[in-house]
């Protein structure tokens, strides 16, 4: 058993530890112990698992903790070490086992658990309406897909620069004739002038194509 002050937190530890979360865990020491989950520390006694007990521990005025002293790692396997311990702590849970234990178990979790988080796993989820899921998720879709089709045809009549969509900005004089005679002759065979009549032929040919 070590001082409680004399283990070091470590600075960058990566997991952050509100009055919350430190007020749970000392609930779970102040009920049932260590119970086999002592601080862990390098040789330099910094902190390599075990912040949150260490707070809860202080936030409990507890004189004492216990600890394991590791001292044959190397600086990239205690940081590590931190990460997985670390990823472990928030790793998933199978709800359906976990509300099944919580129904069955016979006492007090208040102290470990917040209200919403107990009342969303002791819920009875089967009592929820599941056809509104899909109706509501069915309207969901045909809004968005309203609202998308709106933007394409806002979009489709949108007026843009001929250079955007030639990809070329200017042509030589030379040929400035050439292209006028051309739009000429497009304007002569469909009625239409301009841009409306160069579209006319551009689709003609897409189709053909």
């Amino acid at each position: 058993m070590w001082d409680t002050g004399r283990p070091r937190p470590y600075a960058k530890n990566a997991k952050m530890h509100d009055d919350s979360q430190v007020g749970k865990i000392a609930a779970s020491l102040e009920k049932f112990g260590w119970r086999g989950n002592p601080i862990v520390v390098d040789e330099n006694e910094e902190i390599l698992a075990g912040h949150g007990r260490r707070l809860a521990a202080i936030k409990l005025g507890l004189p004492h903790v216990p600890v394991v002293q590791i001292t044959d790692m190397t600086e990239d396997e205690k940081r590590a070490y931190r990460l997985a311990d670390n990823r472990v702590a928030i790793s998933n849970l199978d709800t359906d086992l976990l509300q099944q234990e919580l129904v069955d178990l016979d006492f007090d979790l208040s102290g470990f658990f917040d209200k919403k988080e107990l009342d969303f796993v002791i819920a009875d989820l089967g009592e929820l309406n599941t056809d509104a899921f899909v109706t509501d998720l069915d309207a969901e879709i045909a809004k968005q897909s309203e609202e998308t089709a709106e933007t394409i045809v806002a979009s489709a009549m949108k007026d843009v620069p001929i250079a955007k969509a030639l990809g070329f900005k200017s042509i030589k004089g030379a040929d400035e004739r050439a292209v006028a005679m051309f739009i000429a002759q497009l304007e002569h065979e469909s009625g239409k002038s301009g841009a409306e009549a160069f579209m006319e032929f551009i689709n003609t040919m897409a189709a053909a194509a």
